[in-house]
């Protein structure tokens, strides 16, 4: 059964003490994020990062400064096929250090060897999120590539990511929660069993 998160670990609330226990008992090797566009990871992210002393890497936002462009302007000027190659790169330098915590991009997670490359780096979260949700938070927002204005082709291509996401190690609920509400739930499962993929995780 997937792992919603409805509670948080109660030591989890001192910052300062949980973050040199969980380094210290837990051995925090890193922790990655997968999910849909507008599912959170870069604002849950941060602020798990910031709960753990820890440094924060968006995918994304690493090919953006190399490549000098946006996502968007990548997709549409060089294609899919060479954002995903500039991603597959992009992974590796992210998990060549450890103690960090990764936010993939939407689209990361399908691909065979990146999902391999980050459930190898630490525990995988994918970030669940409704249809409805991502609408919402994306209202008027044309930066996100791969998202059709229609609804219809949104939750198709939600449905079809959807299988790869759910080989996560842990399934988080991000519906009608906050950003800090969804990182405290996560520093909870981090510090009961920070690698559970059959013991309560997904698998």
């Amino acid at each position: 059964m997937p792992v919603t998160c409805a509670e948080s670990a109660p030591e989890s609330r001192d910052s300062d003490g949980t973050v040199r226990r969980m380094r210290r008992d837990k051995g925090f090797r890193g922790a990655v994020l997968v999910g849909f566009m507008g599912a959170g990871k870069s604002t849950v992210g941060k602020i798990l990062a910031d709960r753990l002393g820890a440094e924060f890497v968006d995918v994304d936002e690493r090919i953006e400064k190399a490549a000098g462009r946006s996502v968007r302007e990548i997709f549409a000027s060089l294609g899919e096929s060479v954002f995903r190659g500039m991603e597959k790169e992009a992974i590796r330098d992210a998990v060549s250090v450890s103690g960090r915590v990764v936010a993939a991009g939407g689209g990361a997670f399908l691909d065979e060897g990146n999902r391999r490359a980050l459930a190898a780096y630490g525990p995988v979260f994918f970030l669940d999120v409704s249809c409805e949700s991502v609408r919402e938070r994306l209202s008027g927002d044309r930066s996100r590539p791969l998202l059709p204005g229609e609804a219809k082709k949104m939750r198709d291509l939600m449905e079809k990511r959807r299988p790869a996401y759910l080989l996560a190690d842990f399934t988080v609920a991000t519906d009608r929660r906050t950003a800090p509400e969804i990182a405290e739930g996560i520093l909870g499962l981090m510090a009961r069993r920070p690698r559970a993929r059959r013991e309560g995780g997904n698998g």
